[in-house]
C-alpha cells in the first residue's frame, strides 16, 4: 500500500480502490478549534480533516478513524491507519466501500479551501 496520492484527477485523487475497499489519502489538522471540517486540498491531493485532538498518544488518529467512520456511515473496526501514523499525512483503508462510495459519503462534507492569508483577511486578521 503506497502513501502517495495517484496523480490529479480532482478530488478523485484523494482516493483508490484495492481488493479490501478504498485507500484514503488524508492530511489531518490536530488540535483544530474547528473539528470536523473537510476540504479536498489541490496541491497535496488529499482531504485535509481537523481534528481537535493533539497528535499525543494516537489519540488524534483514533478521532481521524471515528470521523470518517461517522461520515461514511461504516464500523470503526472497518477503517485504519494503514501509514503515516505518526506524520500529518496519512493513507486509511476503509474495508468494504468502493471509491465511489467513500467519495459519495465525504463530497457533500467537503468545504471550499481557501488559501491561509485568505482566511486570515475573512477574519479580519489583516490589515488593508
Amino acid at each position: 500500500m503506497g502513501s502517495r496520492p495517484p496523480p490529479d484527477r480532482g478530488v478523485q485523487a484523494a482516493v483508490a480502490g484495492i481488493p479490501e475497499g478504498t485507500l484514503l489519502y488524508v492530511e489531518v489538522q490536530p488540535g483544530s478549534s474547528r473539528p470536523g471540517r473537510m476540504c479536498y486540498d489541490e496541491w497535496r491531493k488529499r482531504i485535509r480533516i481537523s481534528v481537535r485532538a493533539r497528535a499525543e498518544a494516537g489519540k488524534a488518529n483514533e478521532e481521524l478513524v471515528a470521523r470518517l467512520a461517522a461520515v461514511v456511515g461504516h464500523p470503526v473496526n472497518a477503517i485504519r491507519v494503514a501509514s503515516g501514523r505518526t506524520d500529518r499525512r496519512k493513507t486509511v483503508v476503509i474495508s468494504g466501500l468502493k471509491p465511489g462510495e467513500v467519495l459519495g459519503k465525504l463530497a457533500p462534507r467537503l468545504v471550499q479551501d481557501r488559501a491561509p492569508a485568505e482566511e486570515r483577511a475573512a477574519e479580519g486578521g489583516l490589515g488593508s
